[in-house]
């Protein structure tokens, strides 16, 4: 058997590391043992050779930050880990629970993770994360890497929970901490083409990733810059292509049509708008508070029977009628 990995806290007491749970490109997760709502981030050795400074004090300005602004929505450090030589290795956050968005915004595994899933849990989940990213800003912290497979939501409840976080953008007693990383698909314009790490987040740069996140897990995962016989997503938001826009060419039929359709016009106009002029005009996208506002808007007319709840699955016979919330 193989023996159980340990490290140490701050005060040299030692924690007993349960099984791997990840591994990922800066570092593996693992579960602690007499913890299971408790998580170890564990940098690998060439991380900490080349990076380890650097991280160990961002991570202590995050805890400094979470004592005042973080809530358990948000895995933020805990405690600083050490090794056997008293070296700095990482840190422990609480545990997400839950599934990952990706398997929300994906027209067949929602069905597998998320059975039952309606218009109104999708909506659910979207206004609380719009919320977390709303605190995270108001503390003047930016996500930066926007990523679906770092959002937890639970099937059973609205709860949304953002892991992955010691890569944020954040700024402590006059020290700028960048968020180092980010995905191209998700990345608004001005920022395209530009080391991450020299990179400024801005609440106007936030919000358009944001909105290709609303967008992908109201459309079951179609991106908004995806257009039939078009160019790669990336390409078409460098040029704000969105098929979806006013004119609607190039726009996918079938189902993503009807997804497309049943939503609230005012939901429409803000998605249009933020990928269109606003790709090359921060100031004309949609704001946090506006997209919570239409978000909340569009849940009370779900439950008020207003709104067509169904969901749509590509590949599949659709249903002869429309369902309405009872």
């Amino acid at each position: 058997m193989t023996p159980a990995l340990v490290v140490r806290d701050s005060q040299g007491k030692e924690r007993r590391l349960g099984k791997r749970l990840e591994r990922g490109g800066e570092g593996e997760i693992f579960a602690l043992r007499e913890r299971p709502d408790v998580i170890v981030k564990w940098y690998y050795p060439e991380v900490l050779d080349r990076r380890g400074e650097e991280l160990h004090r961002k991570v202590e300005a995050m805890r400094i930050l979470r004592d005042a602004h973080m809530t358990r929505d948000v895995c933020w450090p805990l405690i600083r880990v050490f090794d056997e030589h008293h070296r700095w290795i990482g840190f422990a956050m609480y545990r997400a629970r839950g599934v990952k968005m990706s398997f929300l915004a994906h027209a067949l595994l929602y069905q597998r993770y998320f059975p039952g899933l309606d218009r109104r849990r999708i909506v659910g989940y979207l206004i609380r994360f719009v919320e977390i990213v709303q605190q995270l800003h108001e503390a003047g912290v930016c996500i930066g890497d926007y990523n679906l497979n770092n959002v937890f939501c639970v099937p059973s409840s609205d709860q949304v929970t953002l892991i992955d976080c010691d890569s944020y953008q954040l700024r402590l007693d006059g020290t700028f901490y960048p968020c180092p990383v980010g995905s191209p698909d998700m990345t608004p314009k001005e920022h395209q083409g530009v080391s991450f790490r020299h990179t400024i987040r801005t609440p106007r740069s936030e919000a358009f990733s944001l909105a290709i996140v609303l967008f992908k897990c109201l459309m079951l995962g179609r991106h908004p810059y995806d257009i039939v016989g078009g160019d790669d997503p990336v390409r078409n938001l460098r040029r704000g292509n969105f098929a979806y826009g006013r004119g609607q060419r190039d726009v996918p039929q079938g189902v993503w049509y009807e997804l497309w359709q049943a939503l609230p016009d005012t939901l429409r106009d803000m998605f249009v708008t933020t990928f269109t002029v606003g790709a090359d005009a921060p100031i004309q996208r949609s704001t946090l508070p506006q997209w919570h506002a239409a978000l909340s808007d569009y849940r009370e007319a779900l439950a008020a029977g207003k709104q067509v709840t169904y969901l749509a699955t590509p590949g599949r016979p659709q249903r002869s009628k429309v369902l309405h919330a009872r």
